[in-house]
């Protein structure tokens, strides 16, 4: 009779790091880049489909932050009724959507391109929150982005929701190389 001997084999598993990932759709004159790939949804009413991207990051129970980035194509009529005032509005009109009151708005139109942001600073659920949304208008495309932090203040959500904000811009635009966000 033959002996079989079995041998417990030990797999070690090593946590996955995540990569960096950029959303930059071809038909969107801008891009935003995620510390990891978010979740995409296309949604579709008729032919005129829009792919709504969100991304989540959450610390516990205490803290988060959430993104809300869309890209959708204009045609050259569509960009010329949107106005730095106009722009200005909409994203006002955003934040009273969220039940926010607008704290700073801001509008410009530089290099061929129109944006406009807005800041709230408010409470959901008992918890602190800052809001920012984000319109960019190019030739061809409009760039929305909502980006919200909520909860106690931590470093890494903190980090996370200032470095995603800082690499939303036009495709064509050099930015600066950002530090990658550590995770205690």
């Amino acid at each position: 009779m033959k002996r079989i001997i079995f041998l417990p084999l030990l797999l070690l598993a090593s946590p996955a790091l995540a990569e960096p990932f950029t959303y930059a759709p071809d038909s969107c004159e801008f891009q935003i880049t995620f510390p990891e790939k978010p979740f995409i949804e296309k949604k579709c009413v008729a032919s005129d489909c829009t792919e709504i991207v969100s991304f989540t990051k959450a610390v516990g129970i205490d803290s988060s932050t959430h993104f809300r980035v869309t890209c959708n194509t204009l045609d050259t009529t569509e960009v010329e009724k949107y106005t730095p005032d106009i722009i200005k509005e909409t994203v006002q009109e955003l934040a009273k959507s969220n039940n926010l009151i607008p704290y700073d708005t801001q509008s410009t139109e530089k290099d061929g391109y129109k944006n406009a942001s807005i800041l709230s600073l408010s409470e959901r659920d008992g918890k602190s929150l800052i809001y920012n949304a984000q319109i960019w208008i190019g030739k061809t495309s409009m760039f929305t982005i909502e980006g919200e932090m909520l909860g106690a203040a931590d470093e890494s959500i903190q980090s996370t929701f200032a470095d995603i904000l800082k690499n939303a811009h036009p495709k064509n635009m050099k930015t600066a190389p950002t530090t990658k966000t550590v995770v205690q």
